[in-house]
């Protein structure tokens, strides 16, 4: 039986939906961050020389620049800011912007450059982050810089992990200077996409084709072929060999399947699926399955 629910207040009835956008909103942002994988390229504390100049450069990293003493102008995009001690910029990959210092006050600022996806798309396409801050608590900043500094120069072999500690605390610190929580650029737009790498994920081993997963999500083949590739960098088909790659891979690690019953299991023929896998990891099947050493006891 369904339930119909009504609501006699107008107030009522706004904060109730209000409500459950913002809950689709915060499941959707926590959905997001828990697969967030990120890469340092660069991390540092430096003087700039005076008259210093860098123009019309497109970040090939996404940025972050804290700026502790001196004067001059950032460009980024369309918009100019004279950053101040104390400022923080959050720039994404692709931003344009051109760079300047003056005398007799060059720049000292703390930066970092870094690569930062969820699942396959960068992530500040996923998640609103202003481009500014004010920062209140600027030594809170500087501890963090300086940690993620020390973990970017370490050389042993927990630097990674000391890199990705610090960048962590230090975009949860950018994120938690706002008023307001980070958002989702586009929820439902988010959400689709969630649906879709959901439904490509659980039926990969199936004889899934791409006109059929674009009906279903109501796009047509054409469209879905060309916004998913713009989208995650690779083709619906080329996603889809991945994944099925990726359970072989799991299947040969894991079980003492032959290869033939591997590649039933994915939905192909043992010739073609040997081939496949020899094209995603450049050994066979059973080559990468002596290569690893590992047997199901």
């Amino acid at each position: 039986m369904c339930r119909k629910v009504t609501c006699f207040s107008p107030l009522l009835c706004d904060k109730v939906i209000i409500e459950r956008r913002d809950h689709m909103t915060a499941s959707l942002l926590r959905k997001s961050l828990e697969g967030l994988h990120v890469t340092v390229s660069a991390a540092a504390h430096v003087q700039l020389s005076a008259n210093w100049r860098h123009r019309n450069h497109v970040t090939a990293n996404n940025c972050i620049y804290f700026f502790r003493e001196g004067e001059g102008m950032l460009s980024i995009r369309d918009s100019t800011f004279y950053p101040q001690p104390g400022d923080l910029y959050v720039l994404p990959v692709g931003a344009r912007i051109s760079f300047s210092t003056t005398e007799p006050s060059p720049f000292r600022l703390m930066f970092c450059h870094f690569h930062a996806l969820v699942g396959q798309l960068p992530l500040f396409q996923i998640v609103d982050t202003p481009l500014y801050i004010r920062l209140q608590d600027q030594a809170r900043a500087v501890t963090l810089f300086d940690r993620l500094i020390q973990g970017f120069q370490r050389t042993d072999d927990l630097a990674p992990l000391a890199t990705k500690a610090a960048i962590f605390e230090l975009l949860l610190f950018i994120w938690e200077q706002e008023p307001r929580k980070p958002e989702p650029v586009n929820p439902p737009a988010l959400q689709r996409w969630h649906d879709i790498l959901h439904y490509m994920e659980q039926h990969a081993t199936e004889p899934l084709s791409i006109p059929e997963i674009a009906v279903k999500f109501n796009y047509s083949p054409k469209y879905f072929f060309r916004y998913f590739k713009s989208t995650f960098g690779q083709t619906p088909h080329q996603y889809l060999l991945k994944l099925r790659m990726e359970r072989a891979k799991q299947l040969l690690l894991t079980t003492d399947w032959t290869v033939s019953r591997i590649a039933s299991e994915l939905g192909m023929e043992r010739s073609h699926f040997s081939r496949l896998f020899l094209g995603y990891t450049d050994m066979t099947p059973s080559r990468f399955r002596s290569w690893t050493q590992v047997k199901k006891e």
